[in-house]
């Protein structure tokens, strides 16, 4: 039985089609598999007793070390390459772009690192891609995906709607200075916010396959199978706030005000929402005189599930998170408090605008639309939105709404 595990995981070893090395705590290289041969150019017995270093392009071992530094102190699963470029250089000299995920293990007492390396010389073809195009904006997008089957087909309708968008800027922003550099940081985040989810979703369906039917296997599948799903949502979620930003820019979006339940809507608001809270995450809801409010429900739904969806991931697990409502005076007041990572106060002022990510948040998947969407819809109801925030302590917004005859 030990046998026949051992070449089980042997052969996953050396059949999986992704590269990996297997490294000690000083950065020599143990072991490699034959993906990983490919990648490089480089046989097994190069590069084993090497330091990974030999893989890293001559420009960036300096600040590389640095990274295996901080790295050994703490050791943690975790991606590198998000958020910037990453190479591996071949044999041959040539470079090339990598996304790498880091895994410590412990195997007879001895701590290693095992690196899975993904190859992104496509993604980072169609990311060059993106800056060029402006002019071919006729598909429309599907507004969500349903199988992961038709998932390269959604890919592709996707990005026909980023092109879309990226034109409805270019358009509205051309009085405004600073267009180019808004451009910039578009392609960039749409670029970043697709690869994620996507790489996520290729590697769970690959290891999927690997499975096979064994039901010892049906834990794993499961989680894989959540996984794609999980990022299936976020890609659905980016597509929803591109087109709601769309909508907001044609003038599509008029409140359309009807009678209804604030409680309610609450409610149901927050049971949607448990599915989505880290471990350990609390949601308090208090609502205090009138439940019957006349408002546009759909787009205080909006409101209210970009808001404490925000709170939900900008807080760490164990954490708080408030939803007060109120009625004073025939208005509607909305309290949202969460426990979270704050947003420092230099960057405050840009909290609303499109794209803006504050430099604590960059590793926390967004788009950066969330926020000027809610303020718009707000306005659209004839209200207001105002926040209070400190660093690392947490933040509130207070959102106030006249009810509409």
């Amino acid at each position: 039985m030990e046998q026949k595990t051992q070449n089980l995981g042997e052969a996953i070893f050396t059949h999986t089609v992704e590269a990996i090395l297997v490294v000690d705590a000083r950065g020599n290289i143990r072991n490699i598999n034959p993906k990983a041969e490919e990648l490089f150019g480089y046989e097994e017995h190069e590069l084993v007793g090497k330091n990974i270093s030999v893989l890293i392009p001559a420009n960036f071992r300096q600040a590389h070390q640095g990274y295996v530094h901080n790295y050994s102190e703490q050791p943690h699963a975790r991606t590198m390459g998000e958020g910037r470029d990453l190479y591996g250089q071949r044999k041959d000299g040539v470079q090339v772009p990598v996304l790498v995920s880091l895994s410590p293990v412990v195997v007879q007492e001895q701590s290693l690192i095992v690196a899975l390396v993904f190859d992104i010389t496509e993604q980072k073809e169609v990311k060059e891609k993106l800056k060029q195009l402006n002019e071919e904006l006729e598909n429309k997008v599907e507004d969500r995906t349903r199988e992961l089957a038709q998932l390269v087909n959604q890919l592709e309708k996707s990005n026909a709607q980023l092109r879309m968008a990226e034109e409805d800027i270019r358009e509205a922003l051309k009085a405004e200075k600073g267009l180019n550099e808004l451009k910039s940081r578009f392609v960039s985040m749409a670029s970043h916010e697709f690869r994620t989810p996507l790489g996520t979703i290729m590697s769970s369906a690959s290891l999927i396959e690997k499975y096979g039917a064994e039901v010892k296997f049906n834990d794993r599948r499961t989680r894989q199978l959540q996984r794609i799903k999980s990022n299936v949502r976020s890609l659905t979620s980016i597509l929803n706030e591109f087109l709601s930003l769309d909508k907001l820019q044609e003038g599509k979006i008029q409140p359309t005000p009807s009678t209804f339940d604030l409680k309610s809507l609450c409610d149901e608001v927050l049971e949607d929402l448990k599915e989505h809270t880290k471990s350990g995450q609390v949601l308090h809801f208090n609502q205090e005189g009138v439940q019957t409010v006349c408002l546009d429900k759909n787009l205080m739904k909006n409101v209210l599930i970009n808001l404490l969806s925000n709170a939900i991931k900008y807080s760490s697990e164990g954490k708080n998170i408030w939803l007060k409502t109120s009625v004073e005076d025939d208005e509607m007041i909305l309290l949202v408090k969460d426990e979270g990572i704050g947003i420092p106060e230099e960057e405050q002022e840009h909290l609303f605008e499109r794209f803006f990510r504050a430099k604590n948040a960059t590793n926390i998947q967004g788009t950066g639309l969330g926020l000027n969407i809610v303020k718009r819809y707000v306005e659209l109801m004839g209200g207001s939105i105002s926040y209070t925030s400190r660093f690392m302590e947490g933040t509130t917004f207070r959102v106030k709404i006249p009810m509409a005859e």
